[in-house]
């Protein structure tokens, strides 16, 4: 950060969804005809507390998120922001001046929200009489230009400073359509003599008063449980993720990829664990080794993991990604939704403490905070508790800062 600039605290990963966004019967139908028990075990998230997975507490907690989600997507924001000033009870992390974290006064909290892209693989079925309700992509776009225009217009002083990535499933298009709808998104088509057209230190202030939807996103994000094949081997689906992948390390725009076991699985369970999997992504990074990339939740397991008692122990994704980090220059990891417990970051400070023993020290430069809001809703009571358990973390302030306010510049190339 260059002397005398604003300091941000940035939430890289979090979903700001209503109701009519989300395909929610797609989910239901793959889990009642899935054959592998290992997705049941994942939705209430594997690092929450015995508590938290009773039936009355998964209750409780899918009311809260369910009540939330049936507000406006402004509405959500303004929430959002009221919850960490306290307005909901608790402590407050905010007020008029700023967020109060990690012994700093940060002047904007960064909301990334990555938009989700719902749309049926071709050739999808339903067992429903009625066809699945779904929104088309442009229209969600639509929806947020209007709620992050109309959050400044209601709070023109307000904490929150909005980016939200384009979610898109490459499989569900032709390449004709994915080409136009990155195309539009971004506008890098109309200025390729400028290498980094949508990038720079001022990112921030001319995005606040130039919302459309197409001068909208920060970024990219991918979602292999729905579908999403990083390399496929079919070739006209390869051209697709070429052109995805070349056109995103060409304008340095970053992608966010989903990266552990559970999630909104509607494909096959084995098919989207191989999706999925941080090890599919190796011949991507081959051939598109500047690629800007964010392995998001740090790899953790979130289903039951049986003893492995034969044959060699295999690594983690947790290990693989950081290994991937130590191998390429804008690979990146955030910990969303671990953060639900404050168990959790005893056990990361005893990674990294590892990674450091191993001489593995990059990683201090590429680990992301996130909260994967309002998905967490289900393991955990409100937004601002993450805040709290972050704060209150046996990570060391100076570790926290640079999660939390340093590392995202980079990664969303805001330097």
């Amino acid at each position: 950060m260059r002397k005398g600039e604003s300091e941000y605290f940035f939430d890289c990963h979090c979903h700001t969804m209503t109701l009519g966004q989300v395909n929610i019967t797609s989910f239901l139908e793959n889990l009642v005809n899935n054959s592998d028990l290992e997705i049941l075990f994942g939705i209430a998230g594997g690092n929450s507390g015995a508590a938290s997975k009773r039936p009355s507490s998964i209750m409780h907690n899918t009311f809260n998120l369910l009540t939330l989600m049936q507000n406006d997507l402004v509405d959500i924001f303004t929430t959002m922001e009221d919850d960490l000033k306290g307005k909901f009870g608790g402590d407050s992390f905010a007020d008029e001046e700023g967020l109060n974290l990690n012994g700093k006064r940060y002047e904007k909290l960064v909301l990334t929200p990555l938009l989700m892209d719902f749309k049926p693989l071709p050739g999808s079925k339903t067992r429903t009489h009625y066809p699945q309700p779904m929104k088309e992509l442009g229209t969600v776009i639509n929806e947020y230009s209007f709620a992050i225009k109309q959050y400044y217009k209601e709070r023109p002083k307000g904490l929150l400073h909005i980016l939200p990535f384009l979610g898109i499933n490459p499989s569900a298009y032709t390449l004709k359509e994915l080409e136009t709808i990155i195309e539009d998104s971004f506008g890098f088509y109309t200025a390729k003599w400028l290498k980094h057209s949508v990038k720079g230190s001022g990112f921030l202030t001319w995005m606040a008063g130039h919302i459309s939807p197409e001068k909208m996103f920060a970024g990219i994000k991918l979602y292999p449980p729905m579908g999403f094949n990083p390399w496929p081997e079919d070739p006209e689906e390869r051209k697709k993720v070429e052109f995805l992948y070349s056109y995103a390390q060409e304008a340095s725009i970053p992608i966010t990829t989903h990266c552990n076991d559970g999630g909104f699985v509607t494909v096959e369970y084995k098919q989207a664990i191989h999706n999925t999997n941080p090890a599919t992504w190796a011949e991507v990074l081959r051939r598109y080794p500047e690629l800007r990339i964010n392995f998001a939740h740090a790899g953790v397991s979130t289903t039951m993991q049986l003893p492995n008692l034969f044959g060699k122990k295999e690594k983690s994704w947790t290990e693989n990604i950081f290994e991937l980090i130590e191998q390429y220059e804008n690979v990146y990891t955030d910990f969303s939704f671990n953060g639900i417990s404050p168990k959790f970051y005893q056990t990361f400070v005893k990674q990294l403490s590892d990674f450091d023993r191993k001489g593995h020290t990059r990683y201090g430069e590429r680990v992301l905070f996130g909260t994967d809001f309002m998905i967490n809703l289900m393991a955990i009571p409100s937004y601002r508790d993450y805040y709290k358990y972050y704060n209150e973390s046996s990570l060391p302030p100076e570790m926290r800062h640079q999660f939390g306010s340093v590392n995202p510049r980079s990664f969303l190339n805001l330097r």
